[in-house]
């Protein structure tokens, strides 16, 4: 489906591009209109505002510095090389790595450079073409079968929550059984998933929220967008407690310390609310059990700190504690109420438990 719909909108805006150059500005043979559009079109999902800009900054980059040095060492084969030298080493330069504006520099002077002796006003036209192109593509990516911005997020979110949870609930299993090596694997395999993972859902995340602002049909996704957005925001520092807190599970489990049951059922409790904030995230509104298994989890890490406990094990305590605070976070409360909230929970007496 989605090699259709971008397939339906790559070729009818390169027509509407071709036919406003031509027959309502009056081009002449406005062959970058088309490429132009298509660029856009082709650029992926998330980047077509900034790359869009790029193409434009790159086509007047490659104008400016062709202009200059044809004008200062002529016409001829080998200017056509210290032109393009020039354009690509600027575009570098100003761009980095960044395709769209170094490959237009590139491109914009090796034509003005082999063309600049045979036709005039090659400057202004190829900037028309180049403008109406990028617009008429960015246009119909907005407008015309806009795919659905959410689903990719809906699959990027899946293994990144789904990966998440099942580590912690690994890391739970660890401590209930005493298996050092089994929380080590778990610690291992969280260095090589959740970065991967992250990374792959901001990308997803960015290609929505360009949809989500300028297509009109999928203004209602907005504040799912938020939702997920405002979530993943918090996850980071989420994360990097579930990491120190394994690392942590597994040199308590080395020293033989203590483990009383409330600890590694705290833990448990991390892996069921994370994912409760993955259905939240992915359905129409929360339940509010994210939260109350968020505390559910400070609870029991408060059971646990009036047990029997090593010096290791307090650290993990107080690792629960913080990520705890942090996921409540990524329910768009703010930092001092989640504080407030976990340090309630883990320190309420037994009777209110």
């Amino acid at each position: 489906m989605a090699i259709l719909v971008i397939s339906i909108q790559g070729g009818l805006a390169t027509t509407a591009a071709w036919i406003i150059a031509k027959d309502y500005l009056g081009r002449d043979a406005p062959v970058f209109a088309p490429i132009a559009a298509l660029a856009t079109i082709a650029s992926a999902a998330g980047q077509r505002a900034r790359q869009t800009m790029e193409l434009l900054i790159g086509v007047g980059l490659g104008i400016s510095v062709a202009d200059a040095l044809l004008y200062v060492f002529g016409t001829g084969a080998w200017q056509i090389g210290v032109v393009v030298f020039f354009s690509i080493a600027l575009g570098l330069l100003v761009a980095g790595r960044s395709g769209a504006l170094v490959s237009q520099a590139g491109a914009t002077a090796t034509l003005f450079a082999t063309l600049a002796g045979n036709q005039k006003s090659l400057e202004l036209g190829r900037i028309i073409d180049a403008a109406v192109g990028a617009s008429v593509g960015f246009l119909t990516v907005a407008l015309l079968l806009p795919l659905d911005p959410l689903r990719a997020v809906d699959r990027a979110a899946k293994p990144f929550f789904t990966n998440l949870a099942d580590a912690i609930h690994a890391t739970a299993q660890a401590l209930a059984a005493g298996d050092q090596d089994k929380a080590v694997q778990v610690l291992e395999r969280l260095n090589n998933t959740v970065t991967t993972d992250t990374n792959r859902l901001n990308d997803a995340l960015r290609a929505a929220e360009e949809t989500v602002t300028i297509a009109p049909w999928w203004r209602r996704r907005r504040d799912r967008y938020r939702h997920y957005r405002t979530a993943l925001d918090r996850l980071a520092a989420f994360t990097t407690d579930v990491r120190v807190m394994t690392r942590r599970v597994a040199t308590l489990l080395q020293y033989h310390e203590p483990v009383p049951p409330p600890l590694h059922q705290a833990v448990d409790a991390l892996g069921d609310a994370l994912t409760h904030l993955y259905r939240d995230c992915s359905g129409a509104q929360a339940d509010g059990q994210t939260r109350q298994s968020v505390l559910h989890a400070a609870r029991l890490a408060g059971q646990a700190s009036k047990q029997q406990i090593g010096t290791f094990g307090g650290t993990v305590i107080l690792q629960i504690r913080s990520a705890a605070s942090d996921l409540l976070r990524a329910t768009d409360i703010t930092p001092q109420e989640a504080n407030h909230l976990v340090r309630d929970a883990a320190t309420a007496p037994d009777e209110d438990r």
